[in-house]
């Protein structure tokens, strides 16, 4: 259950501040290799982020209809005035965990082993001839492990918490209807989250107690994204799905999910490859793919024209049959 609480007008204050906070992060970090190019906190400062405990298992979603969020694009060249300053979007997010937490150290950590997907989509569409699709989806981001989980992360008996994921630890991607990603080599974003009610512990299972929770957060890439307008032709997508030493796979199932929901399927030939064509330019789209053996990341694209490099290779540690690392 979510208490749908007002957060004191000083909290609101400090969230904000978290925000700036993690966006400095990302742009003065020892390394300097991203830099953030969007921040988003909640217009209400209610607990939209919920947490729930299922004994075996864990989902981490958002209040129903999307939490009202104010987003801003920024260090981005060449924006239109309509996307220039605070969007007014819902912010959606979706996974399940299958991997029980633990406290060490005072600090306590819930895995989120499976892919998790955050959306964020305008509240109505940018004006025609600015970006592409049904000119909403700000960003999309889709992170999962790679050589280490994501997960979320704070002291034992506290009343916040915060979640990142970033390249290479992670697979993290970025689409948007407004923005391509296609030059961004590192990918990294971060939320903070406050007001947990109840405070964080472990549940039945080991896994996170159930949980609510206000939230803001930052995402930032290197380079920074380009705002691109799209093709209004239609648009291919090719690839090939390779063993972890870059041999062709036969027969595996290659889905795209497209901006209407709409799924288009392909099976890899002998040699790997598959191709969807026909495709709308300037939507985002999510490619997916099974296989007996093998678990591949999906991957989240924007179409703003013909791709023809969309390889896949197994996700670290995923051989199904050979475990390897």
């Amino acid at each position: 259950m979510r208490p749908q609480m007002k957060l004191p007008f000083i909290v609101k204050l400090r969230q904000i501040a978290a925000v700036l906070s993690l966006s400095l992060m990302f742009t003065f970090s020892a390394s300097a290799q991203t830099v953030t190019f969007a921040q988003f906190f909640e217009q209400n400062g209610t607990q939209d982020f919920v947490f729930n405990n299922l004994t075996t298992s864990g989902t981490f979603n958002q209040v129903s209809g999307g939490s009202p969020i104010f987003f801003l694009y920024q260090n981005i060249a060449g924006l239109p005035p309509s996307l220039v300053g605070i969007q007014s979007a819902r912010l959606y997010i979706t996974t399940v965990t299958t991997q029980p937490g633990s406290v060490n150290g005072g600090t306590l950590s819930q895995p989120l082993d499976q892919t998790v997907i955050i959306q964020i989509i305008r509240d109505t569409p940018a004006p025609p001839g600015v970006g592409g699709g049904d000119r909403t989806n700000l960003l999309t981001a889709v992170f999962s492990p790679n050589s280490q989980s994501p997960s979320i992360t704070g002291a034992n008996g506290g009343n916040s918490a915060t979640m990142s994921a970033t390249t290479p630890d992670h697979t993290v991607t970025f689409g948007s209807h407004f923005l391509s990603f296609a030059s961004t080599t590192q990918r990294n974003l971060a939320f903070s989250f406050s007001s947990l009610s109840p405070s964080l512990s472990l549940g039945a299972g080991s896994f996170l107690q159930s949980m609510s929770a206000a939230g803001s957060g930052t995402f930032a890439s290197n380079p920074v994204p380009i705002y691109q307008i799209p093709s209004s032709s239609g648009v291919s997508v090719e690839g090939r799905i390779m063993d972890s030493e870059g041999r062709g796979i036969q027969n595996a199932t290659v889905t795209l999910t497209d901006q209407d929901g709409e799924i288009h399927r392909a099976t890899s030939s002998s040699f790997g490859n598959f191709r969807f064509e026909g495709l709308t330019a300037g939507q985002t789209v999510v490619v997916t793919v099974g296989s007996k053996r093998f678990s591949f990341a999906p991957r989240v694209v924007t179409l703003n024209e013909s791709i023809g490099d969309l390889d896949f290779l197994p996700s670290a540690s995923n051989d199904v049959f050979g475990g390897k690392r």
